[in-house]
């Protein structure tokens, strides 16, 4: 999957409510090294650290995010995006570690603000010049 892919999955209304729902959901805005953190102490380590580095990325199950998220989480995502939780689940094995790749081309994550600013613009469709 290359960006053009995860641009094309997150212009569905579902696929983007529920990439929304998982980066939002433990506090404001959207945090993608929360949303990580919170899979690496789900026992996914190792996963996260190879999306992030410049090597191959390890695939995820739809299992195993259901287990890092926890079931409570996954299932009010997969409501949050009219999606069934078995399929939310697979859709962010999928989406996940490309997106955190895409995220970190140098092998490290950028700053917060330039993160939440890429997600601003590839979830909710808003620029710098949105805000201003």
């Amino acid at each position: 999957m290359d960006l053009d892919e995860i641009t094309k999955l997150a212009q569905n209304e579902r696929v983007r409510r529920l990439l929304l729902s998982v980066l939002t959901r433990a506090g404001d805005g959207l945090d993608l090294n929360r949303l990580l953190d919170q899979l690496q102490q789900g026992g996914l380590q190792q996963h996260v650290q190879s999306w992030i580095s410049t090597g191959p990325n390890r695939e995820i199950t739809d299992a195993q995010i259901r287990d890092a998220l926890g079931a409570a989480n996954l299932d009010a995502a997969a409501d949050d995006a009219g999606l069934p939780t078995k399929r939310a689940a697979g859709t962010l094995a999928e989406v996940l570690p490309q997106l955190v790749d895409r995220a970190s081309p140098g092998g490290a994550l950028p700053d917060a603000t330039t993160l939440q600013e890429a997600f601003n613009q590839l979830l909710l469709g808003e620029t710098k010049e949105d805000h201003a």
